[in-house]
């Protein structure tokens, strides 16, 4: 079903109420009856949601009548995405709350691929983390460099682009941040063919294109993840308490269960830089078998850095 098809349907099925001539005069009187007022209710929200959706629908023609958005591909990509973006989410956003008047749902029960979509932005920031993290080492290595071996470096950052780019996370990147990673790398292969770089160069081209990668990540987080997070937090927290009851108990389970927090502490990657790099010693620590001693430390370091995340 179109938007147009879903607007049309509402209007169908569920009337809008007639304005008063005096425009909005507010809430009316909510009826008596519990199952009334829920049914005004998510009526009320249908009315409103087919309103704005039409008016984004209507907004969309517009856009799709310039002549500087639809003669660039780039812009014109750009402005498919966000409306469909927000097509989604604004239809998103009706299935959840009519659902939500009527029983108490989570998000992800209700709403069709709203759990590949979190998903898709937890993988993306993660991989965003590991390519910010290559580039960094790549700048130190270029501190350190005779200038005619930084031009081989340069094309090496632009290799990682290339291969950032080609991940299946970077579906999830939205146009205008594709964009900025492709002339970044094109950049960078200029920059790569001369025979010799001076110490700034490299910088001066990842630096700013780290600086925005990073905003865009923190964006990506604040529309998409912050729930997800807060869910992963919970969990690891309820993993590290199992731990402790087995080391009580001289249980070698503790092991296990940590390793196992470990795992979902992935799903954290990109959050903060202090527990990405936590989390890269915890899995090799993990990987090459954990003692008691060894539990018990990695516990301790593990809840340090849990309660160290920036929910804010």
């Amino acid at each position: 079903m179109g938007v147009n098809q879903l607007i049309a349907a509402i209007n169908t099925e569920f009337p809008p109420p007639a304005r008063p001539a005096g425009g909005d005069v507010g809430w009316a009187p909510p009826p008596a009856s519990s199952d009334e007022r829920l049914a005004q209710e998510v009526e009320a929200v249908l009315h409103a949601s087919a309103e704005r959706l039409s008016k984004r629908v209507g907004e969309l023609g517009q856009q799709m009548r310039r002549p500087e958005v639809v003669s660039d591909r780039w812009t014109l990509m750009a402005e498919l995405q966000a409306f469909r973006a927000d097509f989604s989410a604004r239809i998103g956003d009706l299935v959840y709350l009519t659902a939500s008047a009527f029983e108490d749902v989570r998000r992800e029960d209700v709403v069709p691929g709203y759990v590949h979509q979190v998903a898709a932005r937890a993988a993306l920031r993660a991989a965003a983390a590991d390519l910010r993290r290559s580039l960094q080492g790549r700048l130190e290595r270029a501190a350190k460099a005779e200038p005619s071996a930084r031009p081989a470096l340069a094309k090496q950052v632009a290799e990682s682009l290339s291969a950032f780019i080609s991940l299946p996370a970077s579906v999830a990147l939205r146009t205008p941040r594709k964009r900025e990673v492709l002339e970044a790398r094109a950049r960078l292969l200029e920059t790569a063919s001369r025979p010799e770089l001076p110490p700034e160069a490299l910088p001066g081209e990842v630096e700013p294109f780290l600086a925005a990668l990073d905003a865009h990540m923190e964006e990506v987080t604040r529309t998409w993840l912050i729930v997800h997070d807060r869910a992963v937090w919970a969990e690891c927290g309820m993993k590290l308490e199992q731990v402790e009851m087995h080391l009580a108990l001289g249980s070698r389970g503790a092991a296990r269960v940590l390793s196992e927090a470990v795992d979902a502490a992935g799903a954290l990657q990109g959050r903060s830089v202090p527990f990405d790099v936590f989390l890269r010693k915890a899995r090799q620590e993990v990987g090459d078998g954990l003692d008691e001693a060894g539990t018990r430390d990695m516990l301790s370091r593990f809840r340090e850095r849990l309660a160290a995340l920036p929910f804010s």
